[in-house]
């Protein structure tokens, strides 16, 4: 299940709203792919047989973040 380029962008937008970094929504996204790859299962309640598929995975991982159940760590530079 693929969703149009307009359902897509309009997800880009609401995970903006999350994450308020455009760098560090691409890191999440693509390392939230990469889990999926590798057989991560998805984190929010989806059917599984629809997200099974490579073209799939924008789409969940944008899901995840706006749902608010990707772990985003942030870290603090220690100060010389």
């Amino acid at each position: 299940m693929t969703l149009p380029v307009k359902d897509t962008l309009e997800l880009v937008q609401q995970a903006m709203k999350v994450v308020k970094s455009r760098y560090l929504l691409c890191i999440l996204i693509s390392q939230r792919i990469h889990q999926l790859e590798k057989g991560a299962p998805p984190v929010i309640d989806v059917d599984p047989d629809e997200y099974t598929s490579p073209k799939t995975f924008l789409t969940l991982s944008l899901m995840e973040i706006i749902e608010g159940n990707m772990e985003i760590e942030t870290t603090e530079s220690a100060s010389a």
